[in-house]
């Protein structure tokens, strides 16, 4: 695999792997962007590139952390996984822990939001370990 390649506008791209399809984007991209690119979506709720939804995390071969794809620039030779069982079972994690901060009283009622319900789906989220703040939670907030 050739890292570095010259288009006709002198930008120079990376090669990767992304769920076992190889792909070339401009070095300065992201994961993240990298995925769009390939037509492989990731999982995520936040709508900028600071990482802060924690949900788009992906596994880099060679690498123990779960980086946040938005955040992470792509590299030569990367090998990126966007899901697998334990990034599954990170993700449930993560999207129990917004949801059950949510002012609803059960996960019926966080899948009235429609982002929030197609992550729900994607990740397979089928419980809330956690509980839920619904209205008796808000009371003293008044």
């Amino acid at each position: 695999m050739s890292s570095n390649n010259e288009t006709n506008t002198g930008t120079s791209k990376v090669e990767l792997i992304i769920d076992g399809k190889r792909i070339a984007v401009p070095e300065n991209a992201s994961i993240m962007c990298a995925a769009m690119e390939a037509d492989i979506k990731i999982p995520k709720l936040c709508t900028g590139d600071h990482g802060s939804c924690r949900l788009c995390l992906v596994e880099i071969e060679g690498r123990i952390d779960m980086p946040a794809s938005c955040t992470e620039p792509v590299a030569p030779g990367m090998i990126v996984h966007t899901t697998n069982e334990r990034l599954d079972r990170v993700r449930r994690g993560v999207l129990e822990l917004y949801i059950s901060d949510l002012p609803v009283d059960s996960l019926n009622e966080a899948k009235e939001d429609f982002e929030l319900a197609g992550v729900i789906k994607v990740v397979g989220l089928k419980e809330v370990r956690y509980g839920f703040r619904g209205a008796s939670d808000n009371k003293g907030d008044q």
